[in-house]
């Protein structure tokens, strides 16, 4: 779990020195600062554990009427790109912010097919809200604060995660040949992401399609975002030393479910059977897929 610091600069305005501070953020508008933590429940992004120079976040917030103000993250800190943030008053005022920013801001549509995954930080949308802040109190804390019996206002996975881990089984060995792909079959793979709640869901009218990867490098474990939808099971083809290996993936309570993580270890035999275990929910919230058997 890695901190975020999210900084609002204020540009345009200098603050007058005063030896009275509450004097100061009285009669002059104050810049906000942002802390922000990816969930605990969270232990990474799905396009890495750091943030990229150039991402770019939305921040929003009512009263004031701020919609959709880009930051961009510059020399390890997020720069405003345009409009800046500024109290006017006392009054307290609740933010809410989304990963990665689009101009348009609302509903976006995507896809998470092959391509997209090549490039899943642009489809690990993130959402955060319910952190307040005022002219006295200009701090914005996208932050947990459960521990200390306040509210859990950090940034969140809207999207779902799946990684298979491919294990040799009986007569098979990964010394020499390993896995060179798998498909995925009868996934939805478009969707939206609304940002003004951060709600992500499959588009349950698409039809369904397969989702057919590369394993490259030697990998052994790979994993695909995924938008959240209703699916019982999901079927499994691995591409091992040129021969096909089927399988099914038993989807826990039925649903592909935001900020989960289905784990799956995927075991792969010589009679072309591929085992695979139950799934367990744990935190991305990563669920454990188990073991999958996989024979010729």
């Amino acid at each position: 779990m890695k901190t975020r610091l999210f900084l609002l600069a204020a540009v345009g305005i200098a603050l007058t020195a005063c030896t009275n501070d509450d004097e100061v953020k009285n009669n002059t508008p104050v810049s906000a600062v942002i802390n922000a933590d990816i969930s605990d429940a969270v232990t990474a992004r799905a396009s890495g554990t750091t943030w990229d120079e150039g991402d770019r976040i939305g921040i929003s917030e009512s009263r004031l009427g701020y919609t959709n103000v880009p930051y961009k993250r510059e020399k390890g800190k997020f720069e405003p790109t345009g409009t800046v943030i500024y109290f006017q008053d006392a009054s307290p005022i609740t933010f809410s912010a989304y990963y990665p920013y689009d101009e348009n801001g609302g509903t976006l549509t995507a896809t998470t097919d092959a391509d997209a995954q090549q490039a899943q930080s642009a489809i690990d949308f993130l959402f955060a809200t319910g952190a307040t802040a005022d002219t006295q109190n200009p701090e914005v804390n996208f932050t947990d604060n459960t521990a200390a019996g306040g509210k859990d206002c950090s940034f969140h996975h809207c999207m779902s995660q799946l990684t298979l881990t491919f294990d040799p089984g009986s007569g098979v060995d990964f010394t020499t040949v390993k896995p060179s792909g798998y498909t995925l079959a009868g996934l939805v793979l478009k969707g939206s992401f609304d940002t003004t709640d951060g709600t992500a869901k499959a588009d349950e009218g698409a039809q369904k399609s397969d989702l057919a990867l590369t394993l490259t490098g030697g990998a052994l474990t790979s994993s695909v975002v995924l938008f959240p939808q209703t699916i019982t099971s999901i079927g499994l083809t691995v591409m091992f030393n040129g021969n096909p290996y089927n399988a099914t993936l038993t989807v826990p309570d039925g649903a592909l479910k935001p900020g989960n993580n289905y784990i799956y270890t995927v075991t792969v035999h010589n009679n072309g059977l591929i085992i695979v275990g139950s799934a367990v929910i744990s935190d991305w919230n990563p669920v454990n897929g188990g073991n999958v058997n996989a024979d010729l």
